[in-house]
């Protein structure tokens, strides 16, 4: 419904992930949505929902951060259908990067780098090291800025995955931290996702280093 083409063997990976996750949802929480056809649009497809923007319409090399990604999404989809962009995949919750480490283990995704810890902390250690910060379950905007703006190259950009209805509030509070960080405001794309129980009307906000 947004218009990306993915191979049978990608589809055939991220199946696999799912399958992974699953399993591991049995010994602790990762998702709450687990049948198959709810999780290849709120999880798989949208997670690749960034890939509809030109500038990433190619397979040229990034180094991309995803910002607390569970059971990873949106690291582990892109790592399948972008081989040559090199994703670190944060959580602050060690389980869940270890299940992310492993799957990517699994999978045969030498791409996909999982840490166990925060956005905060990996400043501190790897500022300026980004050409793309996707944050898909993080707060608010003006929380997530001021936890990635150090990790920003030059030219760098920051997606963050919202819905449709963001509240306007919040938006003017992502655009005031964006201006005290010196970044950007880019205009946001609009995408719709169709699945089984009705549309999903996704909204990514964009800034810009």
């Amino acid at each position: 419904s947004i218009g990306l083409n993915v191979e049978p063997e990608q589809v055939e990976r991220m199946y696999r992930h799912y399958l992974l996750m699953l399993e591991a949802n049995q010994r602790f929480n990762l998702t709450r949505i687990t049948a198959p056809a709810e999780a290849a649009v709120k999880h798989y497809a949208d997670s690749l929902a960034p890939l509809v923007d030109p500038r990433y319409a190619d397979n040229r090399t990034l180094n991309v951060l995803d910002v607390g990604t569970g059971a990873g999404f949106p690291a582990v989809p892109l790592s399948i259908v972008r081989p040559r962009w090199r994703i670190t995949a944060i959580d602050g919750t060690g389980k869940k990067a270890r299940f992310v480490a492993e799957a990517a283990r699994v999978l045969g995704l030498d791409n996909l780098e999982a840490v166990h810890c925060r956005a905060v902390e990996l400043a501190r250690e790897r500022p300026a090291s980004f050409d793309l910060v996707l944050m898909r379950a993080v707060g608010s905007l003006a929380t997530g800025l001021k936890e990635v703006s150090r990790l920003l190259r030059p030219g760098a950009v920051a997606i963050c995955y919202k819905t449709a209805s963001l509240d306007p509030a919040e938006q003017q509070e992502g655009l005031a931290a964006a201006i005290s960080l010196g970044l950007r405001v880019q205009p946001d794309q609009e995408l719709t996702l169709a699945s089984s129980d009705g549309l999903l009307m996704r909204k990514l906000v964009r800034y810009e280093k």
